[in-house]
């Protein structure tokens, strides 16, 4: 299999999900933006929290990085990233336009944004797109989903699984070698899962229920309780108020399951949905 190649490119995050244990690399962050021609990336893998301070790039921020086409990833937007290449760029900052701002950026390639459901299936049919922002016409409620006992234990033997490589790595090469930890750093169990149900701009809709894995919600949950994440959520998706997106991205494992990865919510003015 031929090498991949990597370009340096400038891209604007707008997507950092809740970290996920890793074997390989301890933990990654899904973490989505676009190039400076509008189109959407993924970039894997990021152990974000164990990236350098200066290297910890927020959402809408530019980032300049070294990436390549992920040679074992069909879905397009799937780029593998020289994390060590990462260097910060400005934030798209607050104004009084802050997200016009945005979305002058986000939102420059059309071929990612999509009315319905079925477009954005159709689109992954034909050209395994992965990624999507899709409008909802309603919000038909938002759940809290208590996860079970035995996803709580999976996780534990994921982390002593883990702990155990790291031990067996240091036990091969020097010990002050950087790019093995000393050990990995404390992940929280997310104990509920945050859903959906919401319905799109087809008129024969029946409803689509959908995990959120925005990292700022999640962390909401972890810190002050599923309650404060729910009341959130709950505001961003008054539609009467806000003109929310939700940006979708797909399993490498599963293509048609699609969860939110993000969320857009600009409150809305003079009729102006972004």
């Amino acid at each position: 299999m031929p090498q991949p190649v990597y370009l340096e490119k400038k891209i604007l995050i707008w997507a950092k999900t809740y970290p996920e244990l890793s074997k390989k690399h301890l933990e990654t962050v899904c973490t989505a933006g676009v190039l400076e021609d509008g189109s959407p990336v993924r970039l894997y893998p990021i152990p974000y929290r164990y990236t350098e301070i200066e290297k910890k790039f927020r959402k809408y921020q530019w980032i300049t990085a070294r990436i390549a086409r992920n040679p074992n990833d069909p879905r397009p937007e799937s780029y593998k990233v020289d994390c060590d290449s990462i260097t910060l760029g400005d934030l798209v900052n607050p104004t009084t336009d802050e997200w016009g701002k945005r979305a002058e950026i986000v939102f420059r390639h059309s071929d990612w944004q999509f009315q319905t459901w079925d477009s954005l299936m159709a689109a992954q049919q034909q050209n395994k797109t992965s990624l999507g922002c899709v409008t909802p016409r309603k919000i038909i409620n938002i759940e809290i989903i208590p996860r079970s006992a035995d996803e709580a234990k999976s996780f534990e033997e994921k982390v002593e699984d883990i702990r155990r490589t790291i031990k067996a790595q240091q036990a091969q090469i020097n010990l002050f070698e950087e790019s093995i930890p000393a050990d990995m750093r404390h992940l929280d169990f997310l104990e509920s899962r945050i859903r959906i149900y919401w319905l799109c701009s087809s008129e024969t809709c029946q409803g689509h229920k959908m995990q959120v894995l925005d990292w700022e919600l999640c962390e909401l949950c972890r810190r002050e309780g599923d309650e404060k994440a729910k009341q959130k959520l709950q505001s961003i998706c008054d539609l009467s108020i806000y003109a929310t997106r939700f940006f979708l991205g797909n399993l490498f494992l599963h293509p048609t399951s699609f969860m939110i990865v993000g969320l857009w919510y600009p409150k809305r003015s003079d009729g102006r949905l972004f």
